[in-house]
């Protein structure tokens, strides 16, 4: 069960990717090449922003060692706050970008990574699967964006992106319940 708590806890982190990938490619211009670089550069990034966060966590997070439950739950409560709130500006086509230069597509992945650096700060006293959470952090943005890239911009899948969104972030949610009442986590 545990594990199934953590795999879905990667997909749902990586999700970010999925809503600027639906944009990317609008007009089916790129190619599959083009394509296929474009969201490795996503998953790149997923994984890059939570080693960078892990480095910064590692930095301050030792000052939080008696309440360190408190402080990852109020992590991610507040990550998963953020991404309902995200998918509320997806739903209204807010979020959702198309990309005229690679200048604005590296800012919008590394914007998409906030979320992941955020949850990085916490790998000191949560850290699913230890040092292979980078690896299947890029996988998981990797195929969200592949998904995103390959699906057509209509109504539906603006609304199907929102609901995704929407229960990504419930999944953060429930892991930092049950990482908050339980002793098997760390």
């Amino acid at each position: 069960m545990k594990y199934a708590l953590y795999i879905l806890f990667i997909i749902a982190v990586a999700y970010n990717t999925f809503p600027l990938a639906l944009g990317l490619n609008r007009d089916h211009r790129n190619s599959h090449l083009t394509n296929l670089l474009l969201a490795s550069v996503f998953g790149f990034l997923q994984g890059l922003m939570y080693h960078l966060g892990s480095l910064l966590g590692n930095s301050f997070m030792h000052l939080f060692v008696v309440r360190y439950k408190w402080v990852v739950f109020g992590i991610f409560v507040a990550v998963s706050v953020r991404m309902m709130l995200e998918a509320l500006k997806i739903r209204r086509g807010e979020r959702l970008f198309s990309f005229d230069n690679y200048v604005k597509f590296i800012i919008m992945a590394i914007a998409a990574g906030i979320n992941t650096l955020i949850i990085g700060m916490t790998s000191s006293y949560f850290s699913p699967f230890n040092g292979m959470m980078v690896m299947l952090l890029f996988v998981a943005g990797f195929c969200w964006s592949i998904a995103g890239i390959s699906m057509n911009m209509s109504r539906t899948n603006i609304l199907l992106s929102s609901a995704m969104h929407f229960a990504a972030s419930i999944a953060i949610f429930i892991v930092a319940m049950v990482y908050l009442f339980t002793n098997n986590w760390f």
